[in-house]
């Protein structure tokens, strides 16, 4: 059992790190810093790195060849492959031990990683279309959110079997708990979709003060074309192709959408808190409060400091991990909903 919890953890570590680094490689405006796939200008193995190599490549792929980008969007997909390979380990791990609810949900991961894949050679063959590179984050961030379940599922019976967890908790309450609960992650979902949304149309500088945005609290903003799905195969994304009001609606919804995120997930947690006498539940429902306040002081700072490179990453990261969090209250939540 200790052997496959770190494992696990190993791998969900490692999940966190392509999460990451994949918003290093869309900041630093990698994402097409290989133009083909799975290759990179041809090469399996490295890039370009020599004169004659990057003339052959230039002359190919008929573009200027830049070896940081280049080894940067490699980096990542050499360690989103081995992710890959180690996710598949996992399926094997559970089939062998013949848990048959784990086996399914690592095969359900496991088709993801599949799926993941179709859209990281998309987001290159589509030149960064926002909808392919939307959907490839959210992709990261459900398979890492079904690994921490899996985990949960895993150590059940060592965390959340303890005397007390039916304490001073009614059945009507932790039913209404749990409704609101799916609620906020609903709400989270959504904002993590439109923080996904203002990052591949290059809108997080749309409004470059805050709170209010170009002086005012609201803006000239164009929602219709914020939201429209181009579907055009034959274009360039790379550093967007909308317009200042579509970019401005794009943030603008984002900062509106965070202060409901906020209401919700704050309140869930002090509601957690006072309605479950659970030895985890304090650290739960306080990791959850920490996290958001650290989400939206680094929000606040992305645009203070101009979207700084290691601001925005952590930004990103700090967004997994509290949809972790949150994950991990509403695991506790029908927990004790299950035993009442």
């Amino acid at each position: 059992m200790l052997k496959i919890n770190h494992y696990l953890l190993f791998v969900i570590y490692v999940t966190f790190s392509v999460i990451t680094l994949g918003a290093y490689v869309r900041l630093t405006h990698a994402g097409l810093g290989c133009p083909d796939w799975p290759g990179c200008y041809g090469y399996l193995i490295g890039v370009p790195d020599n004169a004659l190599e990057i003339a052959k490549a230039e002359n190919e792929f008929s573009g200027s060849v830049d070896i940081g980008k280049a080894w940067r969007e490699m980096i990542h997909r050499y360690l989103a492959g081995f992710l890959g390979i180690f996710i598949f380990i996992i399926s094997y791990i559970f089939y062998k031990n013949n848990t048959s609810k784990l086996f399914k949900l690592s095969v359900l991961i496991s088709f993801l990683v599949i799926i993941q894949a179709l859209l990281g050679m998309w987001t290159v063959t589509l030149q960064l279309q926002p909808v392919i590179v939307m959907m490839h984050l959210v992709g990261g961030f459900t398979i890492i959110s079904l690994l921490w379940i899996l985990f949960l599922r895993y150590n059940k019976n060592q965390y959340f079997n303890e005397t007390d967890l039916l304490a001073k908790v009614t059945s009507k309450k932790i039913r209404k708990l749990s409704v609101f609960g799916y609620i906020a992650l609903a709400v989270l979902i959504i904002q993590i979709m439109l923080g996904g949304w203002t990052s591949t149309n290059y809108a997080a500088l749309a409004c470059s003060d805050f709170p209010k945005c170009h002086g005012f609290w609201w803006p000239q903003m164009d929602f219709y074309g914020a939201f429209i799905v181009e579907l055009a195969t034959n274009l360039n994304y790379e550093f967007g192709r909308l317009d200042s009001p579509a970019r401005v609606a794009i943030h603008f919804t984002h900062r509106v959408w965070a202060i409901v995120a906020t209401v919700m997930i704050f309140s869930l947690a002090i509601l957690s808190w006072r309605s479950i006498n659970f030895s985890y539940q304090k650290l739960i429902s306080t990791l959850l409060i920490i996290i958001l306040f650290f989400q939206i002081l680094l929000g606040i700072l992305n645009i203070k400091m101009s979207l700084p490179l290691y601001i925005a990453v952590a930004h990103n990261g700090n967004a997994a991990l509290l949809l972790i969090c949150l994950i991990t209250q509403l695991y506790l939540i029908r927990s004790v909903k299950k035993n009442l």
